[in-house]
């Protein structure tokens, strides 16, 4: 084939059937498809190296080296470019690789060598037959396959069989007719091989190697010296007239144009229907056994036209009428074709038209009209034009659905959609969203994101309430296939439609946004599902209400525990006394579902927590690790028990330990009493008011520690020149303002949170305390030296307590607890 087959916009196939068939005259037959859209075509292929060494008839005439598949070839190669009718094969391109540019002498007007003398040994030995021929075809199968096909196929019946077969010789009919009326020559090769199919079921005619015109090109003598010179080896004797049999071309010459083909042609139809697949039973019909004997006729001016074949009543049945029609649909009435389009889902129902038909004809056929409606300067401006097009819609998409696969709908019908989307008019856009489920089925998600989903948003903000409707009831169904981007272009239109004026879109809006939001990002349902919910429970509209609070219910599992407690419950709250009834019961069963909820969440909570309370307490407080892992309790269960009294006894002899020990002094050592060392003495009371309480003995004195008091701590009544052991002095009577003065310093020493405590421990301070009295000293005193120390003693005691409450406040902030560690467990706190 060379390097310039690469060059044709079609990409060549395995073989279908090899060039030594029958009656092949060299061709291969070869499947093919475009190379830009992928369009399966057939492909003749033929070698001329092999061809000019082949004879036409196998064990022929072998001393005419001229009676080769050569000549024959490269006529039909030339003629079948010319001939252009829907019922003659049609040819996408040629190539003869010895002439890549297409420079061919036989191309040209004047008679090609081959024409001019091809019985001339000259003649083949100046013809180029280093290359191939190429021929690029319409998609077709030879008759004999095709029948084979119908005999085989199971979903057919035998009538079925004949209206195809009969529709088949109808155009066979229609294109001989052309070529004796319209192209002025004789086909002179009617064979059953001459004949091809298409996948519609159209007979294709072909084979156009002896092609001739008759009393033309060599005046009164008859056809060309080419149809003279070969039509015997090419043509089979059972379809040749007696005239050519007997070499008789001047009779050939003076008769009419068709009258060698119409005897071929009573030849051609009994051997069609001796084939069992054309329903039959292999007989030929009795309607056409007349008309096929006065085409047989001997004499050659007696045989009829063939056209006047075409009224035979075998060609009136409805299947023949519907391909009749579809052939000559662009000339047919609009209202005529509005009716047509709206009679075919009745005959396919009535199984009048097949299968095949539907899918390779009658829809490719739509599309086309589809199109040319579509995109024409006027379109669907005109008022017929709109109800043609609303006619074909339905029966586009039935016919899609019924006769093509999944992988055959999308390449096919995809940019028909497309289009259909971006007309501007409301009831083709309807008749769009109503098939909005077939597309979801058939279309891919990339086709369906870009196709369908992007020009039918359009439909949101259309100025009619029910196209706005219909765009939202069919946008639903996308949802799954839509991507991210498209999901959040979506949940803005939603948005919107929920200010919409009518209260129906409104309702359905709600509905959509419960339905849409499982497939909605985590981010998006957080800013859309809620407040969509509450703007819904806030409609005036009660059945928009009333969607609102189901859609809550629909999507409780999409929010958290947390966010039900705080946010979803109190927006359902208002509605618990709602003027509706029925919108008060919807929200008591949405509140029920929900705290059925939170009860669960808070009973796995209590269980967690009982699970791990004691490392939890451990972690939070590190200085009660030693009694969890030492001394402590724990019961069976793992669980730590509560604390006793006794527990809570020791935690406040311990705060008692400490502010004790506050208060003492270690500034300075002396062998006289302080006021710590009396205190020490003395003994405290813990009555307070918590139940469960013991008394607890007096506490000692705590470590004496470096920081230095303030002064009035070391006061005693040395300090005053008052008692002492020397003197035998009492002081007995000084023993209740000193006593205040303690509680006076205790009160601001004392922690803030100690004081704020149920159990009230600290009251134990404010308690009047016995002081024994002391041995070996006066029992009684001066009444003189009595006031004037009581006094003295007062106004000291009263300035050092002004001193101590400011320079207390700063220690109060810096208490030091690591110098009495208190393992109490309220660092919780």
């Amino acid at each position: 084939m060379g390097n310039s087959a690469s060059a044709l916009p079609y990409k060549i196939g395995e073989e279908i059937h090899p060039s030594t068939r029958k009656k092949s005259y060299g061709f291969s037959i070869h499947s093919g498809e475009q190379k830009s859209d992928k369009n399966p075509v057939t492909v003749f292929k033929g070698e001329k190296s092999i061809m000019a060494k082949t004879a036409l008839i196998k064990g022929g005439n072998s001393n005419d080296p001229s009676l080769t598949q050569i000549f024959p070839a490269l006529h039909h190669f030339k003629k079948c470019k010319t001939l252009i009718h829907p019922h003659i094969l049609k040819v996408y391109a040629t190539l003869d690789t010895d002439y890549p540019d297409g420079n061919d002498p036989s191309s040209k007007g004047s008679l090609s060598i081959a024409e001019a003398n091809p019985a001339s040994l000259s003649t083949l030995q100046q013809t180029p037959t280093t290359g191939d021929l190429i021929i690029v075809t319409e998609p077709v199968v030879p008759l004999e396959d095709y029948l084979d096909m119908l005999e085989n196929d199971p979903e057919m019946t035998d009538a079925q069989r004949a209206d195809a077969v009969a529709w088949g010789i109808y155009t066979l009919i229609l294109a001989v007719n052309f070529l004796h009326v319209n192209a002025k020559v004789a086909h002179g090769n009617l064979i059953p091989e001459a004949i091809f199919v298409t996948p519609a079921g159209d007979f294709k005619l072909s084979a156009f190697h002896i092609l001739t015109p008759i009393g033309i090109a060599d005046g009164a003598t008859g056809p060309t010296q080419h149809f003279r010179h070969f039509e015997r080896d090419v043509t089979t004797n059972d379809f040749r007239s007696p005239e050519r049999i007997e070499g008789r071309f001047d009779a050939i010459s003076t008769s009419p144009v068709h009258a060698v083909d119409a005897y071929s042609f009573g030849v051609l139809l009994p051997e069609i229907y001796r084939h069992y697949g054309t329903g039959t039973s292999a007989q030929l019909p009795q309607k056409l056994e007349k008309a096929c004997l006065r085409l047989r006729t001997p004499s050659v001016t007696s045989r009829p036209r063939i056209l006047p074949l075409s009224k035979c009543p075998i060609f009136t049945s409805p299947h023949i009428q519907a391909q009749k029609f579809m052939d000559e649909i662009a000339t047919q009435p609009i209202e005529d074709k509005i009716s047509f389009w709206k009679s075919l889902p009745d005959l396919f129902s009535q199984r009048v038209l097949s299968s095949r038909v539907a899918k390779h004809k009658i829809l490719p056929l739509l599309q086309l009209t589809i199109t040319n409606l579509t995109t024409m300067d006027l379109g669907l401006t005109q008022e017929i034009s709109k109800r043609e097009c609303l006619a074909l819609l339905p029966t586009l998409f039935k016919m899609g659905k019924t006769y093509l696969t999944k992988e055959e709908f999308q390449p096919q019908l995809s940019a028909i959609i497309e289009l259909l989307f971006k007309v501007n008019d409301r009831g083709v856009r309807g008749a769009m969203l109503g098939r909005i489920a077939l597309f979801a089925e058939l279309l891919d998600q990339p086709t369906l994101n870009r196709v369908v989903f992007e020009p039918m948003c359009s439909g949101f903000t259309d100025s009619s309430a029910p196209l706005r409707e219909l765009t939202l009831k069919s946008a639903i169904i996308l949802v799954a296939y839509l991507t991210q981007p498209n999901l959040e272009k979506l949940t803005r239109y939603l948005v919107r439609m929920q200010s919409d004026p009518e209260d129906s879109i409104r309702t359905n809006t709600v509905i959509f946004i419960g339905k849409v939001a499982p497939n909605l990002s985590a981010m998006a349902r957080s800013k859309l599902i809620l407040p969509a919910f509450m703007r819904a429970m806030k409609d005036g509209f009660i059945p928009c209400r009333l969607a609102g609070l189901k859609a809550v219910c629909a999507c409780r599992l999409l929010f958290d525990e947390k966010r039900l407690a705080s946010d979803v419950l109190p927006a359902i709250s208002p509605s618990l006394v709602d003027g509706s009834s029925e919108v008060r019961d919807a929200a008591m069963r949405a509140v029920d579902e929900l705290l059925v909820m939170l009860r669960e969440f808070g009973e796995k909570m209590r269980v967690e927590e009982a699970k791990q309370p004691k490392i939890l307490h451990t972690a939070s407080n590190p200085s009660l690790a030693g009694s969890v892992n030492g001394s402590s309790s724990v019961n069976a269960s793992g669980v730590a028990p509560a604390p006793s009294s006794a527990t809570s006894s020791s935690y406040m002899s311990g705060i008692s330990s400490w502010a004790s020990s506050r208060l003492t002094t270690t500034s300075t050592k002396s062998d006289r009493p302080t006021a710590s060392t009396v205190r020490s003495e003395l003994p405290v009371s813990s009555t307070g008011s918590g139940a469960g309480m013991k008394p607890q003995p007096a506490v000692s004195s705590a470590p004496s520690v470096s920081k230095t008091l303030p002064a009035f701590s070391s006061l005693n009544l040395r300090d005053a020149g008052i008692g002492g052991a020397s003197t035998g002095w009492s002081d007995d009577e000084f023993e209740q303002p000193s006593q205040q003065t303690s509680i006076g310093t205790k009160k601001s020493l004392i922690p803030a949170f100690a004081t704020d405590m149920d159990d009230n421990f600290m009251s134990q301070f404010d308690r009047k305390t016995a002081i024994r009295p002391r041995t070996g000293g006066a029992s009684k005193l001066q009444t003189s030296v009595k006031i004037t120390a009581g006094a003295r003693r007062r106004e000291e005691l009263s300035k050092a307590r002004k001193v101590a409450e400011k320079k207390e406040k700063p220690g109060i902030m810096k208490l030091n607890l690591d110098e009495d560690p208190i393992d109490d467990g309220w660092d919780d706190f």
